[in-house]
């Protein structure tokens, strides 16, 4: 399986919503889906903003995003998981974002994402400096219709 990584130099809102919904859904990503399409254009054309696809042939395999020094955004959609292209691609991720100037990269994750993100992050050098604690709203509950299990 060849798997590629292109550099989106200008992504456009209608791709980038693709991607967070194919890639986020199912670990219940939804803070994106609130911001205007305005805001999330100027979001993605921002100076130090960098969002990179990853393909097998033009199927979506996933994506990272890199803001300054954050990997803001890292995921692949279901079918991809458990192929080893997660760890390949976090260290691709964290090449390049090496590669841009930073001396170190920030990386947030979640109770709910998948349960093997947080050691894949810590095998990979990251290391936990903080924690936090937040309720936030099920987008179950909110959007019913868009998360329903499975995804249509």
């Amino acid at each position: 399986m060849s798997v590629s990584i292109v550099r989106e130099p200008s992504p456009g809102v209608a791709l980038y919503r693709q991607l967070y919904d194919r890639v986020g859904r199912p670990w219940l990503w939804y803070e994106r889906r609130l911001l205007s399409d305005a805001a999330l254009s100027t979001l993605l054309a921002k100076p130090g903003h960098e969002l990179h696809v990853v393909r097998t042939g033009s199927d979506l395999v996933g994506y990272f995003e890199l803001d300054g020094d954050e990997l803001a955004f890292f995921g692949l959609v279901l079918d991809h998981i458990g192929r080893r292209i997660g760890p390949w691609l976090l260290d691709r991720a964290i090449e390049r974002g090496l590669a841009r100037g930073s001396e170190r990269l920030r990386l947030n994750t979640n109770t709910v994402d998948h349960p093997r993100a947080l050691a894949t992050y810590l095998k990979a050098g990251f290391r936990i400096v903080h924690r936090e604690s937040k309720v936030l709203q099920d987008p179950r509950i909110l959007w019913p219709d868009l998360y329903r299990w499975p995804p249509a």
